[in-house]
Order: C-alpha cells, then sequence, then structure tokens
C-alpha cells in the first residue's frame, strides 16, 4: 500500500490542481473554499516539501550544526524554516499585481488563508490546538518582524549597492523582504548570536529565491 501512495501520488496531485483550477475559474465572489483550496496546494505541494528538503540538506546541517544540537533544537529549527517559507509566499502575494482585479482578490483571499491552513493542516498531523494556534501566531510576529527589517535592508543597499538602486521599486521591496527573511531566519536559528557574513544567510536567500520561483510559477499558470 505505501509503495502504490508513493506511485499514484503525482496522479492524485495532479487530479487536484485540475479541480483547483476549476474551482477558481468558476468561483463565486463570497465563496471561500477556492482560495482555502490555493492556500491549501501552496502550503503542502510546494511550501512544506521546499522547507524538508532544505532541513534535511547536508549543507544546511552543517552550517546550523545540527551536530552540536540537540534533537529539539532540531524541532524548532525545523518550525522557523516552516514560518520563513510561509512568510515568502505570504510576501509574494501580497505584492504581486494580476491585470485582473478579481485575481488580484483572489490572490489576497489566499494569502489571508495561508496561516490558517498550516494551522489546520499541523491539527492533521496530531499537534494539539494550541500548539498549532501558537504556530499561526509566530507566523504573524515574524511577518512583522521581517518587514521592519526589509526597511533597515533597502535603506543600506540604496546607500551601498549601485544595482539595487537602479532595480524597480516593487522588485527592490521583494529582495529586501528576501534578504530580511535570510538575515531575521538565520538570526533565529543561531539564538541571536549571528555574525556578518554568516554563510548560512546566503544558503537562506538562495533558498528563498528558489521558493518564490515556485510560488511565482503556480500564480501564472493556475
Amino acid at each position: 500500500f505505501i509503495i502504490l501512495f508513493f506511485i499514484l501520488r503525482p496522479f492524485t496531485a495532479l487530479i487536484r490542481y485540475g479541480a483547483l483550477k476549476v474551482m477558481k475559474m468558476f468561483r463565486h465572489p463570497f465563496d471561500e473554499r477556492p482560495a482555502m483550496a490555493a492556500s491549501d496546494h501552496l502550503l503542502n505541494e510546494i511550501i512544506m516539501p521546499s522547507v524538508f528538503n532544505t532541513f534535511k540538506d547536508g549543507e544546511f546541517r552543517e552550517l546550523a550544526r545540527f551536530k552540536k544540537l540537540p534533537v529539539a533544537e532540531h524541532d524548532r529549527i525545523f518550525n522557523e524554516l516552516e514560518v520563513s517559507g510561509v512568510c515568502l509566499a505570504s510576501f509574494y502575494l501580497r505584492l504581486i499585481k494580476p491585470c485582473d482585479l478579481e485575481d488580484y482578490h483572489f490572490w489576497q483571499d489566499t494569502e489571508y488563508q495561508l496561516p490558517k491552513q498550516l494551522q489546520k493542516t499541523l491539527m492533521g498531523y496530531g499537534v494539539s490546538s494550541s500548539n498549532a494556534k501558537l504556530m499561526k501566531q509566530l507566523i504573524d510576529m515574524r511577518r512583522k518582524e521581517y518587514e521592519e527589517i526589509a526597511e533597515k535592508v533597502w535603506d543600506a543597499s540604496e546607500n551601498q549597492k549601485p544595482d539595487f538602486r537602479d532595480m524597480p521599486p516593487d522588485l527592490k521591496h521583494f529582495a529586501a523582504l528576501i534578504q530580511a527573511t535570510a538575515v531575521g531566519t538565520t538570526d533565529h536559528i543561531r539564538r541571536g548570536k549571528i555574525q556578518a557574513g554568516d554563510p548560512l544567510i546566503k544558503l537562506m536567500v538562495d533558498w528563498l529565491i528558489a521558493l518564490k520561483r515556485k510560488v511565482e510559477k503556480f500564480v501564472k499558470h493556475l
């Protein structure tokens, strides 16, 4: 049965994706279900696989000094990656500007549903409702924190990086958010003992850029 599950999973995922396209196409303005389904797809088919792959990556574990950390710290680091992945998707969905006004509202609704969807997913895995709620609250807290760091990144980059100054404003905003999320995530992984030039920051930036491309592809093709 396990082997059959992995054989059929790509086909079931394709069927769910097709159903999602139909739901989005024929959605009613006051029906939340298509946005909920889109947030579920983003979370479970794009964000969480990316988080898990990064968490298992040998280079990431070496830079995060996993061998020196207890298992409880591993779990905490995984949670930080989860939160960063959701924040990245949230930032992207907030900043996109589709030509179609209905599309714009759909993706804003999807962004709104993301933290709620993570809460539901965690409870589905057996996490208590109180702990799942704490994760949702952590996302809200980190998102605000990374937005504040992004403002400082923007100011510093304007003064020090000519290439940054030549970027369009929207691209500047998102570049600053990615850098801020990478710095903030690294700082939390290090428990505040981050240092200038920490190589983990670059790895986090590369991961977030790759995740952004996957989210962007999903949004453009749905």
